[in-house]
């Protein structure tokens, strides 16, 4: 991970990120195949019971849910 991923990431949670996570996974993934997402614009959010979700500058969101896994919404 470079320093530029931890700044991004620092901005949108405060710098409270899990960066062995299944959505920074996911979120890096996309960014080394060249499909770049934008920076993370909201924390990790409880939307359900089971699900987070949390919103990037490109407008894609990325839920996570331990059934389902990570996943593009």
């Amino acid at each position: 991970m470079s320093m530029i991923d931890d700044q991004l990431w620092g901005v949108a949670g405060g710098g409270d990120f899990n960066f062995d996570g299944a959505i920074y996974k996911l979120w890096r993934g996309y960014r080394d195949e060249g499909q770049y997402l934008g920076v993370p614009v909201t924390p990790e959010t409880q939307v359900s019971d089971t699900e987070v979700q949390q919103g990037f500058s490109s407008g894609a969101v990325i839920a996570w849910n331990p059934v389902d896994g990570a996943r593009l919404v």
